[in-house]
């Protein structure tokens, strides 16, 4: 395995967990980051296609995902 050091600030939700925990914590968010991310790439695909309805089109019209809340929601999910 390979070795990445980040910095992040010490009010970081990863913080919330024991020492022992942090680094698989880390790790899990980072795979679940990526693959959001792979997935969006392939949704906008779809609405360029005309596949998939844009995020702003039909009953969802105006509503986005704000990034800072769903962070904390996701934080939430992998609270013990």
């Amino acid at each position: 395995m390979r070795r990445l050091e980040i910095r992040i600030p010490p009010d970081h939700p990863v913080f919330r967990y024991p020492p022992r925990l942090r680094g698989q914590v880390a790790r899990e968010w980072l795979d679940l980051g990526m693959r959001l991310a792979a997935i969006e790439v392939r949704l906008a695909r779809l609405e360029e296609r005309g596949a998939a309805p844009a995020p702003d089109a039909g009953s969802r019209e105006g509503k986005r995902i704000d990034p800072a809340k769903f962070r904390e929601t996701l934080a939430g999910v992998f609270d013990f």
